[in-house]
């Protein structure tokens, strides 16, 4: 197990809140499966003609339904690559980095895909390519990254005409918000997918997803109706990916209710269907489930038999969590055994993974051997100590009482920590309240505009003295009264709310964003030319009015007016600064709507003053 030693903590740390069906990611890319759909033999696809574009169109369709099928027609492919076009190379490296994100070798993958974002390959294949980035970010946890190619899907995603292609852009991007624990958003973008008609194929993964989340929001009961129609779906479809997922998380929710046996009785019988996915991940998650129920009865053959296939299947895959569930089996059992040597090392290997999942007392009693004590025989002592110490002869009554008083030490000096951070975290979680609530909008998040004026200041006057640029972009939402008025106040503050997250979504986070009141907001950019902000102003103009309004309930357009100054065209006065911006902003609207403006000052150059007031 050489090769997990080197593994260094940063790293364990970084992957440990992955998730299997995270990882089934790549699974969203396909296109439309009916379940009419007759799965292709092998044989009739190796009799194929030279045809090229059936050829692909084969490979495109079969990787879901038969992984066997796609990796031959993908080495033909390769094979006969020498006369294809440059479209046909295009999209063959797609299908190539498809296969190797499939198989865990990230690094090509990304290199193939972002090959294609960088290439001359048209739109929807860059948006193909995107979202499947999207996919690999989360797994990696590129979490920026992943944003900025959700971003960039959200631009051009009007320009899409293939409804399937939509439709997978929308489930990278529900397993990207399950990634990185946002699960209400992903249950939205769940709802917002199934508006769509959604093939049964892809209907099985909307379901698993929206299991896998409601599962870790701890809202799912093992004899949920919600599980069965899902795998009467999947089964149906002939998902087996998505159908035996679901049987996983429904397994481990039999063993968090004490019924070991229900689990193996769920699992077991489709083992041979798991492993004709060709999933390693997959594979390897359940082999682990199964372990742990052999474990929680006592049959510790089996639960060996089973964590060491995961293991040995996870070697090549760096999956960190089924790698922690793995070697935690393996400890247990090495420790039910009465094994202390391979204890040991099956609990440095499950250490290094994930050390704060172990529980409380036996992670400190194993991190006060590993750290004083070097040896095997120094562990077995110390144990010894700890289980006989009422049966010690009178010489090792000096060592029992040091060792009772260490003990005790050390629960006195954890009490005490735990008090005062826990205290702490009170007071700490109390002022940033009140913080918050004193700087922010209650209804945006963002700045008010108070704290954002005493902000303000403090950047115009750092870019003064440094000499930088500074601009000012005010907008204002067109027409909002009439969305109040025609649809509600509740869809008013849903535009609002809206309007903010697609803008934050294309910030930097040293921007000063605030709300100055109503449906009028402020974005005040430091380092930031006049080209720069003006292209950032169009930039949230093309977000708003890109806003799909159907999540509210109800359907209306939604734009905005923009005005953008800067310290060159009004000085270093906020005063002034907000008044060109605002000048700005209402020739905007006053010109027809939607659409950015810059400010021009006359032809009288400003005087620039070392005023710093906010109020004259």
């Amino acid at each position: 197990m050489s090769h997990l030693k080197a593994i260094s903590p940063l790293f364990v740390y970084f992957f440990i809140t992955f998730r299997l069906l995270l990882l089934c990611l790549l699974l969203t890319s396909a296109n439309s499966i009916g379940a009419s759909e007759q799965k292709p033999h092998l044989a009739d696809a190796l009799i194929i003609s030279n045809d090229i574009a059936k050829k692909f169109k084969l490979a495109d369709d079969s990787r879901l339904s038969d992984p066997t099928l796609f990796r031959q027609l993908l080495k033909e492919l390769n094979q006969q690559s020498a006369d294809f076009t440059p479209a046909h190379r295009q999209f063959l490296n797609y299908l190539q980095g498809y296969h190797f994100a499939y198989i865990g070798e990230h690094d090509k993958a990304e290199k193939k895909l972002k090959a294609i974002l960088h290439s001359s390959s048209d739109i929807q294949l860059k948006f193909r390519a995107n979202h499947t980035l999207i996919n690999l970010s989360a797994i990696n946890h590129k979490w920026a990254d992943g944003l900025q190619y959700i971003a960039e899907n959200n631009l051009i995603i009007n320009k899409i005409t293939d409804n399937s292609v939509i439709q997978n852009s929308l489930l990278a991007t529900v397993i990207f918000y399950i990634s990185i624990k946002k699960y209400d958003f992903a249950l939205e973008h769940i709802a917002q997918l199934e508006l769509h008609d959604l093939s049964p194929h892809k209907r099985c993964f909307a379901k698993q997803y929206y299991l896998e989340a409601k599962f870790n929001l701890g809202q799912l009961k093992v004899n949920s109706p919600a599980i069965s129609d899902a795998l009467k779906l999947c089964i149906t479809s002939k998902n087996n990916i998505g159908s035996n997922a679901i049987r996983r998380h429904q397994a481990k929710l039999y063993l968090q209710s004490n019924a070991p046996e229900q689990a193996l009785n769920l699992l077991l019988p489709y083992a041979d269907e798991v492993q004709s996915t060709l999933f390693p991940m997959l594979i390897a998650a359940i082999d682990n489930v199964i372990a742990q129920a052999y474990f929680q009865l006592n049959d510790m053959e089996n639960a060996k038999y089973y964590a060491t296939k995961a293991m040995l299947l996870n070697k090549g895959n760096t999956g960190v969590e089924r790698g922690r569930d793995s070697y935690r089996v393996l400890f247990q059992v090495a420790e039910k055994q009465n094994n202390p040597t391979l204890a040991l090392r099956y609990f440095k290997q499950y250490a290094q993974f994930d050390k704060a999942f172990i529980n409380e007392v036996k992670a400190k009693h194993f991190a006060f051997q590993l750290a004083e004590h070097d040896s095997l025989e120094q562990i077995s002592k110390i144990k010894l100590l700890n289980e006989q110490n009422n049966l010690l002869i009178t010489k090792q009554a000096l060592a029992e009482t040091k060792i009772r008083n260490v003990q005790l030490g050390i629960a006195i000096l954890i009490l005490l920590m735990s008090i005062l951070s826990i205290w702490g975290t009170h007071l700490w979680r109390v002022h940033k309240r009140v913080k918050i609530l004193s700087q922010s909008d209650e209804l945006t998040g963002i700045y008010n505009r108070r704290h954002f004026n005493y902000v303000a200041v403090s950047a115009i006057r750092y870019c003064k003295t440094a000499q930088q640029d500074l601009s000012v972009i005010m907008f204002d939402l067109d027409h909002f009264k009439k969305i109040n008025d025609n649809h509600g106040h509740i869809c008013g503050d849903w535009a609002l709310k809206e309007t903010i997250k697609v803008c934050q979504a294309i910030g930097k986070s040293n921007d000063v964003f605030a709300r100055l009141g109503g449906e009028e907001f402020c974005l005040l950019l430091p380092s930031t030319n006049i080209d720069k902000a003006y292209s950032r102003a169009e930039a949230c103009r093309i977000a708003i009015e890109s806003i799909v309004s159907k999540t509210s309930g109800t359907n209306f357009s939604l734009t905005a007016s923009f005005g953008v100054t800067d310290l060159k065209r009004s000085g270093f006065r906020l005063t002034d600064l907000l008044k060109d911006a605002d000048s700005a902003m209402y020739i905007a609207k006053n010109t027809g709507r939607n659409q950015v403006m810059l400010f021009e000052p006359p032809n009288k150059e400003k005087s620039l003053d070392n005023s710093w007031s906010i109020t004259s």
